[in-house]
């Protein structure tokens, strides 16, 4: 047995627990049983002769000592990385683990199919994606890419390559039009029943079109955090709801949902993906594959789909 490659097995092990803070959640980013994980993890104490994590029926947490060796910890699992990826792209292969980082309704709508087709192309290739709505640090997670949605990005140390532009449908259920109207100018939006995000107050509407860009306040009686809620409220009649193009895209095809005022459908802000340079191969792969499964081609091939007939 290789006592270098067991000992960074569970380096790897415990630095995934102490930034999941969980076995378990450790474990299936790992590939691996929980409780593996936590033999791995009670080695590296052993070996290194302190207590790392404080272990609860609720929690996880680190120790002192945990703290700093994870700091360090990370650093040299990097380096090792990092020598293992060179070598690995001498060839041009995309290999080892890509880990990614996408918001969760863009990512499970446009990122994970992406991710599904490059794992499949490359079987050479393991990846680590996660969704979440918080913003990363590529560094200290350890991220590869990660996939946002913003105004602009101006990493000091990192790349940000534009995907495709935010693009919005304001829509609601055809039932819906029929009993309230449908509404021909933007200050027609202040009589319409609107479903919105629950996550400020008062509710305004950033709508770009024409005229540029407009502001408007909305209102409603259903609100909600998330935005697939808001699409299924939609097609349920509750009202008119403005939500990305990739959330309604099948819906509007259907007939299920019917686009409204469509001149207001851009937004300023874009997706990005971010990572640092150099790119190994298997981050220019991805990127390069993500880019094409959202760049303006498709989008424009979506817009074909989404635009009502007149």
């Amino acid at each position: 047995m290789d006592p270098l490659g067991g000992h960074l097995d569970e380096m790897r092990a415990f630095l995934e627990v102490a930034r999941r803070q969980s076995f378990s959640a450790a474990a299936r980013a790992l590939g691996l049983t929980s409780s593996s994980v936590s033999k791995q993890v009670a080695r590296l104490e052993e070996r290194i002769g302190a207590r790392l994590l404080l272990r609860t029926t609720r929690r996880v947490s680190l120790t002192e000592a945990g703290n700093l060796y994870a700091e360090r910890a990370g650093r040299i699992l990097s380096d090792v990385e990092e020598a293992q990826r060179a070598v690995a792209d001498l060839d041009g292969t995309p290999r080892g683990t890509l880990r990614i980082s996408a918001p969760t309704v863009l990512g499970s709508i446009r990122v994970a199919p992406a991710v599904l087709a490059c794992r499949a192309r490359y079987p050479e290739l393991r990846i680590d994606l996660d969704l979440t709505d918080r913003i990363v640090d590529l560094v200290a997670e350890r991220v590869d890419v990660a996939v946002r949605l913003a105004a602009e990005i101006s990493p000091a140390s990192l790349v940000a390559r534009r995907l495709a532009d935010d693009l919005r449908v304001l829509c609601a259920s055809p039932r819906y039009l029929r009993r309230h109207g449908t509404p021909r100018r933007l200050e027609d939006l202040a009589a319409h029943d609107c479903i919105t995000l629950n996550d400020e107050p008062v509710v305004r509407w950033t709508l770009v079109g024409p005229e540029g860009e407009r502001v408007v306040p909305v209102s409603g009686s259903f609100r909600s955090s998330d935005t697939i809620t808001l699409r299924d409220a939609a097609v349920a009649d509750l009202g008119l709801a403005n939500l990305p193009d990739y959330v309604v895209q099948d819906q509007i095809e259907s007939g299920a949902l019917r686009r409204v005022l469509p001149e207001y459908g851009a937004s300023k802000r874009a997706s990005f993906a971010v990572y640092a340079a150099p790119a190994r191969a298997a981050v220019r792969v991805f990127v390069d594959a993500l880019a094409r499964a959202m760049g303006p081609s498709s989008a424009a091939e979506a817009a074909k789909r989404t635009t009502p007939k007149p």
